[in-house]
């Protein structure tokens, strides 16, 4: 609703020279949209202090609502917090974790929600049987030519990965679906942002390789507790874009 009326206001705007704030608020005030929608606007006559910035820490103390398109700017403050301590619990097949969320984070068995991929459950497994294979022989390609020759201990002897390869094909395609920046992603995966740098370059080639094309979601997210909000949403609202 409030696009629909902002977008009216522009175009008022557009036909009236604004020579002064009364004139902008007497805009504002005299705009009604087709289904009556207005507001009341009123000229802030305060001073404030100039160059105050708010942290990232004090906006995700606010009781705010992301909209499922464009969350990064797209929100709802409420009184109070509309989903305090709330999470979807979800099994997403090959991705899924046993893991319990820490608080004000999404289960991490929820990444792999067709709501975050843009694609089905079913999808999203075939997508990582698909490139497992592919993966593992791209992996031990690298490994060896670091080595300088074949493996001496059996597969699986060594260090373990911190990003399972279903993990790092899942992170991949959130990454693709550009939903949060690489901290963002790394938290929700519980890895550094260098693990996850690594594992997008490992997975993008074979994504388009195989024909895989992941397009953007318009659902936008800062922090943890934004994603677990958006998964947590009532049903029935807008699903974000497909990935393909």
């Amino acid at each position: 609703m409030e696009h629909r009326l902002f977008s009216h206001i522009s175009m008022n705007w557009r036909g009236r020279p604004l020579t002064s704030h009364e004139v902008m608020v007497q805009s504002i005030a005299a705009t009604t949209t087709r289904t009556g929608l207005k507001v009341r606007a009123e000229l802030d006559t305060g001073t404030y202090d100039t160059g105050v910035k708010v942290t990232d820490a004090e906006i995700d103390m606010l009781p705010m609502a992301r909209h499922r398109f464009h969350g990064d700017w797209n929100y709802t403050l409420h009184p109070a917090h509309p989903h305090p301590g709330q999470n979807r619990h979800k099994t997403t097949g090959r991705t899924g974790s046993a893991t319990a969320p820490a608080p004000g984070r999404p289960d991490p068995a929820s990444l792999g929600d067709p709501e975050l991929t843009g694609m089905t459950v079913e999808q999203l497994n075939l997508l990582i049987t698909e490139l497992i294979p592919a993966l593992e022989e791209q992996r031990e390609r690298f490994r060896s030519r670091q080595r300088g020759g074949e493996r001496l201990r059996a597969r699986g002897a060594g260090a373990k990965d911190k990003l399972s390869a279903p993990g790092r094909i899942l992170a991949t395609v959130l990454y693709r679906r550009k939903l949060g920046t690489h901290e963002l992603l790394a938290g929700l995966f519980g890895v550094t942002r260098s693990t996850l740098s690594r594992a997008v370059q490992e997975v993008q080639p074979l994504l388009a390789k195989h024909g895989q094309a992941i397009r953007p979601s318009t659902a936008r997210f800062r922090t943890p507790a934004d994603v677990a909000a958006f998964l947590a949403a009532e049903p029935g609202r807008p699903e974000s874009k497909p990935a393909c």
